[in-house]
């Protein structure tokens, strides 16, 4: 079995890393956090034009339908250049109103895939629903369980305060109706759809933040050398290294099972959410460790992406959660030990 990324996603994702390093670095994203509403200007439009948009959206509708396994390497890309666009929740809605189809399918898919709007998806019974205030329509799942594709105007949509400010966090009130119910579809898929999609940015994250602590240890001078010669920077720096390494390929793995549909999806899903927030937070630490005190201030880039991981950790379940999930399945035995290939 393999659980990497296709050699052409590999591709893809190297093209997502050159655009964001272009057009989101570290002065485009201050500026989006400061003075424009946490979004880039005109960055949702490239990443459409690149086809990022329409990841999951079916060639039928103009997407590019890739499998969660291809995914995963291009999502990481978006979490090391710490990405304020809504593209978890577009991608995840978007998977969930294509196994809809429908009028309401045929009518957005097409408008997703070329970066005309953005969705939101929200869980059943969640208290906040991220990117809401950039949808123009919003995936949303009743209590029940039945989706509802719902347009911005007829939700209530009230924003949150957050240390992040590229989330967007809000609260959404809206009433089911029959007019925005649609059949079918499944809700859960899509819900660990965005789980896979933040571990997967959660490893970008924690890859950037130890590539910033790398350099600073470097060129930052204490007792006359540069504090990365001393050994227990090196060996912090180094277990970040080896968690960051462990995280990634069971990300992918969890790739790996949602593009098959196994039925230890969910529980390999956790298992990547666990371990990338894991990694990001030893990441988070060890970085603002290595910087000290300036890492905390404004005038620094790195305080953006400590925040990003420690909105990323939480959203779509924490630590605890997943873990939870993970031990209820293996004491349950619930579904395959080893998947059938």
């Amino acid at each position: 079995m393999r659980f990497a990324a296709d050699p052409d996603a590999v591709v893809f994702a190297q093209a997502v890393r050159r655009l964001l390093e272009e057009q989101c670095d570290a002065a485009a994203l201050r500026a989006a956090w400061d003075s424009q509403g946490g979004r880039v200007p005109g960055l949702w439009g490239r990443l459409a034009e690149l086809g990022v948009t329409g990841l999951t959206v079916p060639e039928a509708a103009g997407g590019l339908d890739l499998p969660e396994t291809d995914l995963v390497a291009i999502l990481i890309e978006t979490g090391r250049a710490a990405l304020p666009e809504p593209v978890v929740e577009t991608l995840a809605g978007a998977r969930l109103l294509a196994g809809v189809g429908g009028p309401v399918a045929e009518q957005w898919l097409p408008r997703v895939a070329g970066g005309e709007v953005a969705l939101a998806l929200g869980a059943p019974g969640a208290a906040f629903v991220t990117g809401a205030e950039w949808a123009d329509l919003l995936m949303l799942v009743a209590a029940d369980g039945a989706v509802h594709a719902v347009p911005r105007d007829a939700v209530e949509i009230v924003p949150q305060p957050s240390v992040d400010h590229g989330a967007r966090i809000a609260r959404v009130t809206w009433s089911p109706a029959p007019a925005t119910a649609l059949g079918g579809g499944d809700p859960e898929a899509a819900v660990d759809l965005a789980m896979l999609l933040v571990a997967a940015q959660l490893v970008g994250l924690a890859e950037a933040m130890l590539e910033m602590a790398v350099r600073y240890a470097g060129q930052r001078q204490q007792f006359g050398r540069p504090i990365g010669a001393f050994q227990a920077v090196k060996h912090a720096l180094a277990d970040v290294y080896v968690a960051v390494s462990f995280a990634r390929p069971v990300v992918d793995r969890a790739g790996w099972s949602v593009s098959r549909r196994l039925v230890s999806r969910g529980r390999d899903v956790s298992h990547a959410k666990h371990a990338a927030t894991v990694a990001a937070r030893l990441a988070a630490r060890t970085a603002l460790q290595v910087h000290g005190g300036i890492g905390y201030t404004f005038e620094h880039e790195l305080h953006m992406w400590l925040k990003r991981t420690w909105t990323l950790t939480s959203l779509w379940g924490d630590a605890a959660w997943h873990r939870a999930r993970v031990a209820r399945s293996v004491l349950d035995q619930a579904g395959e030990r080893v998947p059938s290939l």
